[in-house]
């Protein structure tokens, strides 16, 4: 918990810094995320990465619904097909 004091009203939270920075599992990480979700802590979004660079493309999606079919990454320009299949769950604090 001393961890996440760190974090303020529109910061994002990115599940796998958390694991490399406390190295909990990260099914625990999400769980306890999840749980914040439900106290209205944080809410829950969705951020592209680039399968050829391995970097976010800066794209960030509330659902699902909202990721179009092809994202350009601003990195490599690479076009990625199905940008769905590389979105990363991450939190906004509230």
């Amino acid at each position: 918990m001393d961890f996440m004091k760190q974090y303020h009203s529109n910061d994002w939270i990115y599940p796998d810094a958390i694991h490399r920075k406390l190295g909990m599992e990260i099914k625990d990480i999400y769980g306890i995320l999840e749980m914040c979700v439900d106290e209205n802590i944080v809410e829950q979004y969705l951020n592209v990465y680039c399968p050829i660079c391995q970097r976010f493309t800066g794209n960030i999606y509330k659902t699902a619904l909202e990721i179009p079919e092809f994202v350009n990454c601003v990195h490599c320009d690479t076009e990625i097909d199905n940008p769905l299949q590389h979105a990363i769950i991450i939190y906004k604090v509230l």
